[in-house]
């Protein structure tokens, strides 16, 4: 129970709070959406030919129960109207297929057929409230009792309405579509579409090491991998701030789009220093849960809510070894600090509203920075906001020594 009221308690506020670009918008014309019914059976022949892609990795992050599954299984069965999946096929493949939505139900009708990896692959059916004369029964037993004939033909023949997507510009109208089509829906995590769009050996890299880490599971209040990759985008987040901060433009999606893009491309250059970049978040983060207790780091006074804006500015500084190690040794002035910031206008603004934006990302960071200057008394140096011809401005930083 702990577990599911924390994911649902966490605070992850859109990464692309900023209206879209126009130079985004001026080729989503191009795009050709349209919708098909496609029988079950249809669906399980694209997912058996991995024309759809449902990878290992993804099935590793399976967030129904056995027995959301099994009632997911009756209403198919039963003839229900199944909700939508939304399909984006892959450029240059034609007849390759990314899910935008539906992961969910088409896992469930991979392993319920047994044609799945893991544990619940060829689940036994449970929580059914209707078709109670099938529960304990699996896939393989249907198929062999010539009684339930008529289920199965009732299970492959019923349709589930599938919106498919060609010829799309850019991610930013992927995640758009799927924003509009579903505006009643849990939205679509961008680290989701992230993982399937830039694959890549940094990307299998941090999803393995988001699935391990005991320091994120920690910071989510979670035994299992989130479905919906908010752990991994955590750690992206991180090496994006540490790495490539000079180069943010003020919308996240694209920064970790791009963190993620380079690291891919330099992995065999980069791989040990990223290792030991981890190395340091996962020290900054024993040190932060010492300072402020797992119910406390990166939340505002009375919430609950993990506040990742916050988190960002945190784990910034603590991943630097000497300001890791006085702020461990000056915990008392350290909370005293938080509690100042969180009372501060403009660092209130900077967590609260357009938290990708240059200006409130550059408060942030800079803000606790010169506070963690004074507190600890150490000669820390902070981004500096530098500005540019045109009436913008770009965040600068070399280093903290």
């Amino acid at each position: 129970m702990r577990e599911a009221m924390a994911e649902a308690d966490l605070e992850f506020v859109d990464e692309d709070d900023a209206v879209l670009d126009p130079k985004d918008t001026a080729s989503f014309s191009e795009a050709v959406l349209y919708s098909s019914d496609w029988t079950v059976q249809t669906v399980i022949s694209q997912l058996t030919n991995k024309n759809i892609d449902m990878s290992p990795r993804f099935q590793r992050r399976d967030a129904w129960s056995i027995g959301g599954k099994g009632r997911f299984i009756e209403s198919v069965i039963l003839g229900f109207p199944i909700p939508q999946i939304v399909l984006a096929e892959r450029k240059n493949q034609r007849g390759q297929f990314i899910v935008l939505d539906g992961k969910q139900r088409l896992l469930s009708l991979l392993q319920f057929t047994g044609n799945a990896e893991g544990a619940k692959n060829a689940f036994r059916l449970s929580g059914l409230e209707v078709r109670t004369d099938l529960i304990r029964k699996n896939f393989s037993q249907l198929e062999k009792d010539p009684a339930r004939r008529d289920d199965l033909n009732a299970f492959f023949n019923n349709t589930i309405r599938t919106v498919v997507i060609r010829n799309w510009p850019n991610t930013n109208f992927l995640h758009t579509v799927f924003l509009r089509l579903n505006t009643g829906s849990v939205k679509l995590s961008p680290q989701e579409l992230r993982q399937a769009m830039v694959p890549g050996p940094f990307s299998d890299f941090i999803d393995d090491t988001a699935i391990a880490s005991v320091h994120v599971q920690r910071l989510m209040s979670r035994t299992t991998p989130d479905p919906r990759m908010r752990d991994v985008e955590l750690i992206v987040r991180y090496l994006a701030y540490r790495r490539f901060l000079p180069g943010y433009s003020g919308r996240m999606k694209e920064f970790l789009d791009n963190t993620c893009m380079a690291l891919n491309e330099t992995w065999e250059k980069v791989q040990v220093s990223v290792g030991l970049d981890i190395e340091q978040f996962n020290a900054a983060v024993d040190v932060l849960m010492d300072i402020f207790g797992d119910d406390a780091l990166a939340r505002k006074p009375g919430s609950r809510s993990f506040n990742r804006a916050i988190f960002d500015a945190l784990v910034f500084y603590a991943a630097d070894y000497e300001i890791r190690t006085a702020m461990a040794a000056n915990a008392e002035k350290v909370r005293q600090l938080y509690t100042s910031c969180l009372a501060d206008a403009s660092f209130s603004e900077a967590i609260e509203s357009d938290t990708a934006g240059i200006p409130h990302t550059f408060d942030r960071l800079s803000i606790w920075g010169v506070g963690l200057r004074a507190a600890l008394q150490q000669d820390i140096k902070v981004p500096a906001l530098e500005p540019r011809k045109d009436g913008s401005s770009r965040i600068t930083f070399d280093g903290f020594h």
